[in-house]
């Protein structure tokens, strides 16, 4: 009699193994990122011509902007056809791109308060995070109403250019927050449920998943940031800086 190897209990710690071994290739990716993007933005105000041809420049903005657009759809709608290596290229260059764009904080923002912002979103972030992973309750239908409630804010934002309305921004910043912290915990749960149905036939297939798991949850993270930044941040004093300059 043949002895029997594989049985319901090796499926299922085999299972686990690789749901844990994916999330975390998501989480170390997602903070290679984000080093990457808080290193490309601080290094960018050391060089006068990079910050010239980025703000000097609404062409540039643009370009910088359509090329972060268009690596979010390739990896989104090709990550199958994309081998691991393009797909970790073009995270990283899309990093790149995030630091440089947002590289102004630097200039309109103290120190402190920007690192006080990362602080205060990296906690916000973990206890979402946290909660997608381990909460029973199905988020696909709180998902789906904050991303309709995401659309809106845009549509207001775009309108919102020409009335100038401080009220409109001020209060679409606080939603857009709250919308941002939903999505962290429904995105991770949906990357828990990846994990738990993908078979990862090699190394390669493995690095794509992680790497497109790691955007899903670098976008939230950046925006969460951006909009705690905004509302908390301390702007630098100009005047005292040109007094301390003159002495």
């Amino acid at each position: 009699m043949k002895k029997k190897y594989y049985n319901n209990n090796y499926f299922e710690k085999t299972n686990k193994n690789t749901l844990i071994t994916y999330i975390s290739n998501v989480y170390a990716w997602m903070s290679f990122g984000l080093l990457i993007t808080a290193f490309t933005s601080w290094y960018t105000i050391k060089i006068p011509f990079i910050l010239e041809l980025i703000f000097l420049n609404k062409f540039f903005i643009f370009i910088l902007l359509i090329l972060q657009l268009m690596i979010v759809l390739i990896l989104s709608n090709s990550i199958n056809k994309l081998t691991a290596k393009t797909a970790i290229i073009l995270f990283i260059l899309y990093s790149i791109l995030t630091g440089l764009s947002i590289s102004s904080i630097f200039l309109i923002y103290t120190y402190s308060s920007i690192c006080t912002s990362f602080f205060i979103t990296s906690i916000m972030f973990a206890i979402m995070s946290i909660w997608g992973y381990t909460t029973k309750k199905d988020l696909t239908e709180i998902g789906n109403l904050s991303l309709m409630c995401l659309i809106g804010i845009l549509i207001s934002s775009i309108i919102n250019i020409w009335l100038k309305n401080s009220y409109i921004i001020w209060v679409t910043s606080y939603i857009s927050i709250i919308i941002f912290t939903i999505l962290t915990a429904w995105d991770t749960q949906k990357l828990k449920e990846i994990g738990n149905n993908i078979i990862i036939k090699h190394n390669d297939q493995l690095k794509k998943y992680s790497i497109l798991g790691a955007l899903l949850l670098y976008l939230d993270f950046i925006n969460i940031y951006l909009l705690i930044l905004k509302i908390l941040g301390i702007k630098l004093d100009k005047n005292k800086e040109e007094k301390e300059n003159k002495n």
